[in-house]
């Protein structure tokens, strides 16, 4: 897989990039993110990837507070929603028995 960067702000724009169009194509290219990923670490070792969450965490705050500004909401609004369908996804998990979760 080509390499987008090795830098974390650019490696995380590019991770959401390879997210887009997973969800585009219906997750067709399932290996696409975690080819993305292994290289990352092979080339700047595993704490690469502490890097890249805390990036990604940071870009996501700031479009939540782009997305606030421009409809005068919260971004601590667009927050609680994000957790309570996080929750709601985990405990559908826990009640169907997936053993991934």
């Amino acid at each position: 897989m080509e390499l987008f960067s090795d830098k974390p702000a650019l490696a995380a724009a590019a991770l959401t990039r390879l997210v887009a169009a997973d969800i585009e194509t219906k997750g067709r290219p399932a290996g696409s993110l975690q080819a993305y990923l292994s290289d990352l670490v092979v080339r700047n070792g595993p704490s690469i990837v502490e890097e890249l969450a805390i990036e990604l965490a940071r870009q996501h705050l700031a479009t939540l507070d782009r997305l606030a500004k421009a409809t005068g909401r919260p971004a601590a609004r667009y927050l609680d929603e994000i957790e309570l369908a996080a929750a709601m996804e985990e405990s559908k998990g826990r009640d169907s028995g997936d053993p991934r979760r």
